[in-house]
């Protein structure tokens, strides 16, 4: 069994849900996220991942590349 941990992280810069669809990919492209929901309305992502494969530190990274603020 894997175990997991959720983690929330505020996002600025989302306008559209085209906006949370590029940041769900993104953060959904690092390994070991399982899921990650994202609402532009509330400006957060939550995310359900792996620790041992990544971390929030990785998945803010990962937004702002993707072009959006992020913070823990």
């Amino acid at each position: 069994m894997v175990d997991v941990e959720k983690t929330s992280i505020y996002i600025w810069g989302l306008t559209c849900e085209g906006c949370a669809l590029t940041v769900t990919r993104a953060v959904m492209a690092l390994e070991g996220v399982e899921s990650a929901e994202v609402t532009p309305d509330y400006e957060w992502a939550n995310v359900i991942y792996d620790p041992k494969l990544t971390n929030p530190e990785e998945m803010a990274r990962a937004i702002e590349a993707a072009g959006y603020g992020a913070e823990l």
